[in-house]
């Protein structure tokens, strides 16, 4: 079966998407919620990821760089590339009517001028249509080169591990002459160490010149620059969890595009543009409330969304440790839907705080959601390395923790 949701390590996950549509009374002064109308995350199955209550110090993170400077995008431009290079005389086809560059466009960004793949990873788009001094201008760089850019995307992504789909129409404005369109992208970069860089939207506009050539590209991400700069850095095996579960044949439309929003991110990796995005999709999959489907909680669920609780909290550890960017937490069910584990890394899959207990349903014989459980905490350990041998050192962590369920399915 597909593994389920991951924990936040002690108080802020919960076993799915979930922001409650509307207050839920919190049910003893004395007991801490793990999830409150105000405080929910969201899980993916299959090492999948959750999404949920982000803390303040993550949204702020991924806040914070949404632009890298210019001084700093000419530095991290395409520099290495060798110069530029002029196409031939006359090849350039100029004239065309928009429209008919809109439609190269979406097969060039869906599939490549010649099938090798979408040209954000792969560099097969047509020349004949951009100005060799076109700019192309992104968040992370700035380049006035169409050689050197086809050569960057040429050499960039791993085509066999990464994908572009062209998620809105591309919609022209022949006033204007600009060409406007959103696409979705992911992949795995051509270097030693492998980084994966997580899925993200990304909207462009092609601006045309008096010939009818494209002379900018101007791309804005749903990911902050430095998000994208962290991932580059990053290798691949501390990269977030991804789930590869295939989409399931009767998943609501609202979860769909949830699971693409959040899955291979942590909570921290957001911009503030696809927070609220990924909110509103909460609020949408929330508001429909589905039956809850209990034989599709046991197995692990990744946490990979937060929504700030009243405190503006996110996930408590109760250890004090250092919050590397690169920690995971998890939440583990086990197989009769009884026992719950929470796993928060202090230092990525080497070493992690795990807590344990009992778990119970206010109404098994209730599907209606908002789902309440109740998990009883009787022990927790700091242990060493990522497996279910490892040795740990016990703490003396007790307690009841509550958390509501809106929306339960096999990715998230």
């Amino acid at each position: 079966p597909p593994p389920p949701l991951p924990p936040s390590s002690s108080s802020s996950s919960s076993s799915n998407p979930s922001p409650s549509p509307s207050p839920t009374p919190i049910r003893s002064s004395s007991r801490r919620r793990w999830i409150s109308s105000a405080a929910s995350s969201l899980v993916l199955a299959g090492g999948g990821s959750i999404a949920g209550g982000g803390g303040n110090a993550g949204a702020a993170r991924a806040a914070e760089i949404d632009v890298l400077p210019g001084e700093l995008r000419r530095y991290t431009a395409l520099a290495p590339l060798g110069p530029s290079s002029s196409s031939p005389p006359g090849s350039k086809r100029t004239g065309l009517p928009i429209d008919e560059i809109a439609r190269i466009l979406t097969c060039d960004l869906a599939e490549g001028s010649t099938g090798r793949g979408g040209y954000f990873v792969t560099g097969d788009l047509t020349p004949e249509i951009f100005r060799d001094d076109c700019a192309f201008v992104d968040p992370t760089n700035a380049v006035s080169s169409l050689s050197r850019y086809r050569k960057a995307l040429g050499i960039l992504f791993d085509p066999s591990e990464s994908s572009v789909e062209v998620i809105e129409p591309l919609v022209v404005d022949e006033s204007e002459r600009i060409i406007r369109g959103r696409v979705r992208g992911r992949g795995v970069l051509q270097l030693p160490w492998r980084p994966r860089i997580a899925s993200f939207e990304n909207d462009i506009a092609y601006a045309l010149d008096d010939d009818g050539l494209i002379q900018e590209q101007r791309q804005e991400w749903d990911t902050a620059a430095s998000e994208a700069l962290g991932q580059t850095f990053t290798p691949g095996f501390l990269a977030p969890p991804l789930s590869n579960l295939p989409k399931p044949h009767d998943e609501p439309p609202e979860a769909t595009r949830l699971f693409d929003l959040i899955n291979g991110h942590r909570p921290d990796s957001f911009s503030s543009s696809r927070r609220r995005t990924i909110d509103a999709r909460i609020d949408a999959l929330a508001e429909r409330r589905y039956p809850w489907k209990p034989d599709l909680l046991p197995g692990k669920w990744a946490l990979a969304y937060l929504q700030p609780g009243p405190d503006g909290s996110g996930v408590d550890r109760r250890v004090p440790f250092p919050e590397f960017w690169f920690n995971d937490s998890y939440q583990i069910f086990g197989p009769s839907r009884d026992t719950v584990l929470n796993v928060g890394q202090l230092l990525g899959p080497f070493l992690e705080v795990r807590v344990a207990g009992s778990l119970r349903e206010d109404d098994p014989s209730s599907l209606n959601v908002p789902k309440s459980f109740v998990a009883s905490i009787d022990g927790g350990g700091l242990c060493l390395g990522g497996k279910g041998t490892a040795p740990c050192a016990p703490l003396p962590i007790r307690g009841e923790g509550l958390f509501d369920g809106v929306y339960l399915g096999e990715r998230i």
